[in-house]
């Protein structure tokens, strides 16, 4: 549970350090707060003092397959601790791979299943601004503890009379210096973060009322959800929407230039899923050999697909498709769509090799029994 600290006179967040102090190693002790967007302290109260802030719930939709997940790591990552350099690796490797599924579900496909409405965008845009300001005093502080701790034996390993102890802690200056623009570079960008953010949250409040959450989404519970909420229907599932597909696209489908615009653009969108499966999504979508060797075999099957289509295009009389082209220029088509073809011969043997080498050898003996 996310909780937000907002000003009980304005409503607008707040923050318990002002932003000139976000690189320190302590927060303000809770005494005194900090309207984020102009760094402003808190409204005062109808007798003139400063009034404590209130937190609210930042109601994130969470799914039921990554609760648990959730639970668990507010269990390993508890704020008491344990403080190690293998739980500091664990924190590290688990904020990567979020970080590998953020870089993707904000493209420019992706974000229009992830980002809904602009509550979404909202929640997205606090958890930068709680990141940059972590960032800021992260730079800050490590370049602090590397300066101090240079100097001392125990972390270098270097005696006093060492001939190269002043080289190490000049390096660690430089690093320190370094980190410093960091630092200052992440509070700004936190802070711009911030302003975006108590803006984003004005616009999700005024365009509310037409948000319907999705009911995989609602909160447990018997009487939680309004009937009205209650009747809207499910989303669908993967495979819900890939019988969708199948059967507006199968064998019995008709042919009409719509259909043929939907299925290019059907096409286009799993194109570049497909391709951030190999590219920044690659450990989550292909962890296996065996992965890559269905999705390569795919592929294959895909491509000659494509290929037989493609040559019964060029080995076919001239169409209506060709209406208002002069024999030069239909001529010239149908030798490109020939290349692409030869193209797409060789592409689909070298998926094919890269199938059956992935496959490994004990899926390759059954194949040739």
């Amino acid at each position: 549970m996310i909780q937000l600290p907002i000003c009980p006179v304005c409503r607008e967040l707040v923050v318990d350090q002002p932003a000139e102090t976000w690189t320190s190693a302590y927060r303000g002790g809770g005494a005194a707060w900090w309207h984020l967007a102009d760094n402003r302290p808190i409204c005062p109260d109808a007798d003139g003092n400063l009034a404590p802030a209130v937190f609210v719930e930042d109601h994130l939709p969470v799914d039921t397959a990554a609760s648990a997940w959730i639970d668990a790591m507010t269990d390993l990552f508890a704020i008491d601790g344990p403080y190690t350099p293998a739980r500091l690796g664990s924190a590290i490797t688990a904020a990567e791979h979020l970080h590998r599924w953020l870089h993707t579900a904000t493209g420019p496909f992706s974000a229009l299943l992830s980002l809904h409405t602009a509550a979404d965008v909202a929640s997205l845009l606090g958890y930068l601004h709680r990141t940059n300001r972590l960032l800021a005093r992260v730079h800050a502080q490590t370049g602090s503890y590397l300066l101090d701790q240079a100097r001392q034996t125990q972390f270098t390993g270097l005696d006093d009379d060492s001939d190269v102890r002043e080289k190490v802690i000049d390096a660690a200056d430089d690093v320190q210096a370094w980190l410093r623009d960091a630092a200052d570079w992440s509070t700004q960008s936190a802070q711009a973060t911030g302003v975006a953010w108590s803006r984003i949250r004005t616009l999700a409040t005024l365009t509310g009322a037409t948000s319907t959450p999705r009911i995989d989404e609602q909160p447990s519970g018997g009487n939680s959800a309004s009937p009205a909420v209650a009747q809207e229907p499910q989303e669908l599932s993967p495979e819900h929407l890939g019988e969708l597909v199948g059967s507006a696209f199968g064998d019995e489908a008709g042919f009409n230039p719509e259909l043929t615009h939907t299925a290019a653009r059907i096409l286009g969108t799993t194109a570049r899923y497909l391709a951030n499966c190999l590219g920044p999504a690659r450990s989550a979508a292909i962890p296996t050999p065996h992965d890559l060797a269905d999705l390569t075999t795919s592929l294959t099957y895909l491509i000659h697909t494509l290929m037989g289509g493609l040559r019964h295009l060029a080995d076919s009389p001239r169409g209506s498709e060709s209406d208002g082209l002069d024999d030069a220029d239909a001529t010239a088509i149908r030798a490109s769509l020939t290349d692409a073809i030869v193209a797409l011969r060789f592409a689909a043997s070298h998926l094919a090799a890269v199938s059956h080498t992935a496959a490994g050898p004990e899926q390759q003996d059954e194949e040739q029994r």
